[in-house]
């Protein structure tokens, strides 16, 4: 609100006195927190401290931009932070989307993990760089920085590196440069064990091409190899949560094939496995109510899927992990699906109830597909203006994924057609 009382010079000139005296306490107490960071000397240190501090986001927003002034001030003197303590502070900013300053961050350690010829720190901040850039979808920079690290290096090629090259690779597939990214992947395919690992990589990059076929072809073959992983190193936990992914992301591609009922063997498969995760019941339940199939048992699927999702969220409030807030908070995938299975059942008041929740969420609920759920069950209860307003925003997204390229041409269908029946 604008204020018109006018003040008079002097009341001006106490009121900003009384506001720097008020804030420089505040400002030195965020500088000692900020530097008390420099005490973390370990990864589980760490992640625990991370994990605290994203608990309150407009309290780690504060401590970000003092820790980003600081580190700005510095200039050509002594920086003011050590390497985890700057890595911590650059996952702090990618985390509430601050990327300029997780990019401070995430170049300070390179550049400082790069004089200390220290592979590992290197990896840590190489590939919080790269992740930064994916996340923007600067996909020709994920590539440079992947090229920057491997020269900076300068060594037999180790693991880390490898996983930097496939880095490289999924950057080239992303813009498109299909041909080069298998040529990289059937260089990181060769060593005998280790290269085993990367034919699920091959697999991602025939996703992305749209050659399905092809993926689940490479993803079988990996899920066929991938016990050879334990004779490099890899424990069967490891191997076992990495067959789990692997089969999830099957899913995917069958669906995308519209072999729904081979995607819902395999999670059906991962309930039996993995009874507590919700995601499993909520895609099955999903993938059911979108192709018209077994919307009763759907919809129980998904119900449990949120009663799981809401038992998991309690106990990380218990356990410390989370805010009230953010255990308050339901899954906008779940509700998505939910209002869609009740749309499918033509329950559309109480569909457009969860569909509406879904859209409201903040951080995830602006996605195409949802609002486009919610915009088809607003057509079936008459609101078809209110409809048209609803698909107008949704094409306002960006894409996610190529499955939301073609809902866009979808959507803009529709949308003329209503439009056209409301000009009548």
């Amino acid at each position: 609100m604008i204020r018109t009382r006018l003040w008079t010079l002097s009341a001006v000139c106490l009121a900003a006195g009384l506001v720097a005296a008020a804030a420089a306490p505040a400002d030195d107490d965020l500088k000692a927190a900020a530097l008390k960071l420099n005490d973390l000397t370990d990864a589980k240190a760490m992640q625990a401290k991370l994990t605290d501090l994203l608990k309150d986001k407009e309290a780690a927003k504060k401590l970000m931009n003092a820790a980003e002034a600081m580190q700005k001030d510095a200039g050509d003197k002594e920086p003011p932070f050590k390497f985890n303590a700057a890595l911590v502070l650059a996952k702090v900013a990618h985390n509430l989307k601050d990327y300029e300053a997780a990019e401070l961050f995430y170049k300070y350690c390179a550049d400082s993990a790069t004089k200390l010829k220290s592979g590992q720190k290197m990896l840590q901040a190489y590939e919080g760089l790269m992740d930064l850039h994916w996340d923007q979808k600067e996909y020709d920079k994920v590539e440079q920085v992947a090229e920057k690290f491997i020269q900076a290096k300068g060594e037999r090629l180790d693991f880390g590196t490898l996983l930097v090259m496939e880095n490289m690779a999924k950057a080239k597939a992303k813009q498109g440069d299909t041909d080069k990214a298998l040529d990289i992947v059937d260089r990181l395919s060769r060593p005998p064990k280790l290269g085993t690992y990367f034919i699920q990589t091959r697999g991602w990059i025939y996703r992305e091409a749209g050659r399905y076929k092809e993926a689940i072809k490479a993803y079988e073959e990996f899920l066929d190899k991938i016990d050879d992983l334990k004779e490099i190193g890899f424990p069967d936990e490891e191997r076992d949560t990495i067959k789990k992914n692997t089969r999830y992301m099957l899913t995917g591609i069958l669906v995308d094939q519209n072999e729904v009922d081979k995607a819902a063997d395999i999670l059906k498969k991962l309930m039996k496995d993995d009874p507590d995760n919700p995601t499993y019941y909520n895609d099955l339940g999903f993938i059911w109510a979108d192709h018209d199939q077994k919307l009763d048992e759907s919809e129980k699927l998904i119900r449990q899927a949120l009663d799981l999702d809401a038992k998991q969220r309690k106990k990380l409030l218990e356990e410390g992990k989370i805010t009230k807030e953010v255990a308050e908070q339901e899954s906008s995938a779940y509700l998505d699906s939910l209002g869609w299975v009740l749309f499918k059942n033509k329950k559309y008041d109480e569909a457009y109830k969860y569909l509406k929740k879904a859209s409201e969420d903040k951080d995830d609920g602006n996605h195409i597909e949802i609002w486009d759920h919610l915009a088809d069950c607003l057509v079936a209860m008459g609101k078809k203006k209110e409809a048209v307003e609803v698909w107008t925003k949704a094409l306002r997204f960006e894409d996610v994924s190529k499955r939301d390229t073609e809902r866009r041409k979808k959507v803009t269908e529709k949308m003329k057609k209503v439009k056209a029946e409301l000009a009548k």
